[in-house]
């Protein structure tokens, strides 16, 4: 099995870019979990919108390179396609943040423990997946971590079952139900987009393998 490292040769720029691009989500989980802890700490959305206008311009730099690369090694419908699929996670995540702080009285004493953990998971685990995109050379060990993203989110499927049946008991004011179901379904589809972004890398490296 090869790698494609060796066969890109100079124009690794991209697993950089990549990589640059999954620090930037490891900002917003940072950013969130944060909030989270502390509805009330921040007063607006600068670390969230900081660590989205970054992934923006790794976005672009990614479609910069593609212009100005006239050989890759990776098809650029994928590439094109995995940079799409991270910049939409700190979107997402964003959303989620702004979420909160348009009513934070309605999280205060919420707890959030289980998705913060399985976000910063998600986030970890991307990271992992990407590192090995780059060796391109264990298979096994991608179709292991891709496995792993796709359990996180069935867990977050399990976890926001049990969310709703809370929600719908009755016994919280309709007001903050209607909040909480919003702000709980965007974190959803937060875990989604990580596990979407695993699913393209999966499918690069077994595509090239």
């Amino acid at each position: 099995m090869f790698s494609l490292q060796q066969i890109l040769g100079k124009e690794d720029k991209f697993f950089d870019l990549f990589e640059e691009s999954a620090a930037h989500t490891t900002e917003s989980v940072h950013a969130l979990v944060s909030l989270i802890k502390d509805p009330k700490r921040l007063q607006s959305l600068e670390e969230f919108s900081s660590a989205r206008r970054n992934e923006k311009k790794t976005a672009n730099a990614i479609s910069d390179a593609l212009i100005n690369t006239f050989v890759t090694a990776l098809e650029r419908e994928d590439i094109q396609e995995l940079a799409q699929a991270l910049y939409k996670i700190p979107k997402t995540i964003e959303k989620v943040g702004e979420r909160i702080l348009l009513a934070p009285q309605y999280v205060d004493g919420q707890d959030f423990t289980r998705q913060a953990a399985m976000l910063q998971d998600a986030s970890m685990t991307l990271g992992t997946m990407l590192k090995e995109m780059r060796k391109g050379s264990n298979l096994e060990e991608m179709r292991t971590l891709n496995a792993r993203m796709h359990e996180i989110e069935s867990n977050h499927d399990e976890l926001m079952m049990t969310v709703l049946r809370e929600l719908y008991s009755g016994r919280h004011e309709p007001l903050k139900a209607m909040f909480l179901m919003d702000l709980f379904e965007l974190m959803e589809k937060a875990v989604d987009r990580f596990r979407d972004a695993g699913n393209v890398i999966n499918h690069i490296v077994l595509k090239n393998s």
